[in-house]
């Protein structure tokens, strides 16, 4: 089974595969644009962990791997280049990735980092995006086809249902990064928050 599905917060996302487990569906795979792959299980008793890491050399990657492979966590995806890392505890007998309060915070640092980090780009972005046209506030503006106001009947409506579809793509993508921007923000502070109370 595969489903698209798109999150901002690792944690929700542990909690959602975990859920999916819950329902008889493990956890195989993830791909670049969000579509989850998964397989059928009887075992609900599995628990899923993410963590969030970097690898300075893929011997390091390796080393990470085998550390918690001794303790019976099955490492089910990510790579060295990835930002977060898979792991199934297929006994459940201990559920916890982290084994002191000092491993969670750094989680929670780098968590925070890469959110905050994301959120920053968006920004960037959205300013950039509106210093440079105006097309994304007049709608109008993001009609490109040359006298389009000006054309009556069926030569207007032809011209404006064809390319409406991209003027909306042209107003709506600043907009949608700046939401993007302030749901990685409100992410961010969610970690920072949290890490003060680990700490």
């Amino acid at each position: 089974m595969k489903k698209l599905k798109i999150f901002t917060n690792a944690q929700k996302e542990e909690q959602w595969l975990n859920e999916m487990l819950q329902k008889g569906w493990q956890f195989k795979s993830v791909n670049g644009i969000n579509v989850y792959s998964f397989e059928k299980t009887s075992n609900k008793q599995q628990i899923l962990r993410i963590d969030c890491q970097s690898f300075a050399s893929n011997e390091k990657f390796k080393q990470y791997k085998a550390l918690y492979e001794e303790f019976g966590w099955v490492h089910v995806d990510g790579s060295r280049s990835s930002l977060l890392q898979y792991w199934l505890n297929p006994s459940n007998k201990d559920d916890a990735l982290f084994s002191d309060q000092s491993s969670q915070n750094h989680y929670l640092q780098r968590l925070s980092k890469i959110y905050g980090t994301c959120a920053a780009f968006f920004l960037l972005l959205t300013f950039g995006i509106f210093q440079y046209s105006s097309q994304f506030t007049n709608i109008k503006a993001a009609y490109l086809t040359p006298g389009l106001w000006n054309k009556n009947g069926f030569d207007f409506w032809s011209a404006f249902l064809f390319e409406t579809p991209f003027a909306l793509i042209r107003f709506g993508s600043p907009w949608l990064t700046l939401i993007f921007a302030v749901i990685f923000f409100n992410t961010y502070f969610k970690y920072k928050k949290e890490i003060d109370k680990v700490v």
